[in-house]
């Protein structure tokens, strides 16, 4: 049996749906946000799970809890796997961030973003090193199955990047959707093929009241 790796965006809040940065600010799941992590769990309830881990973040964890349910696992938390950390731009809508931050969104969106640290927060590079850390800890315990990892959004992307060998700045060129998942293996060499990215075919057909 091969051993893969499914990473897990957590499902929505009222900040997703309002638009709001979210980094380690606690925000629980909304109402569809629930269905969201519901369908999740259904969806990944045929694989071979063998563990689920999860940030300390509550968004996180319930998505977690919905896909450990049908295998009987319980949930492992693993602070490495939380948000960027957005600092004082957590919480802030874009337009919000555009009037009082233009300057860091602009580097963010125009330069390379990698060292680039977010006021009183931290880097793309910073959140890839700890993602990396604690994902490779955690596959060094399985030999064969399916480790669910729930994180966010940043944090997912700047893991992907590493997995498929692209700059961080590639990270604007993917998606990672809120309750998708991304498949990846472990390869002998400890490198990473990747299976799939961002599918959400288990949400598609929700309806929502937000974004």
């Amino acid at each position: 049996m091969t051993l893969r790796l499914l990473v897990v965006r957590h499902a929505q809040t009222d900040g997703n749906a309002e638009g709001r940065s979210q980094g380690r600010r606690d925000v629980p799941l909304n109402d569809y946000g629930r269905r969201q992590a519901a369908a999740v769990g259904e969806r990944l309830g045929t694989r071979r799970v063998v563990a689920v881990y999860a940030s300390p973040l509550s968004r996180s964890l319930a998505t977690a809890e919905a896909i450990a349910a049908p295998h009987g696992l319980a949930v492992q938390v693993d602070d490495r796997l939380a948000e960027l950390d957005h600092g004082i731009l957590d919480g802030m809508t874009s337009e919000e961030m555009r009037r009082d931050y233009a300057d860091v969104l602009a580097r963010w969106r125009d330069e390379d973003p990698t060292d680039l640290v977010m006021p009183g927060g931290e880097s793309m590079r910073d959140a890839q090193g700890r993602m990396a850390a604690a994902i490779d800890e955690i596959m060094a315990r399985w030999t064969e199955g399916d480790v669910v990892v729930v994180t966010h959004n940043l944090a997912a992307r700047a893991f992907l990047c590493l997995a498929m060998g692209i700059p961080m700045a590639a990270f604007h060129h993917f998606r990672m959707d809120l309750a998708a998942y991304s498949e990846v293996e472990r390869l002998d060499d400890g490198g990473w093929l990747v299976i799939r990215l961002n599918d959400q075919c288990h949400v598609a057909e929700l309806v929502s009241g937000g974004l």
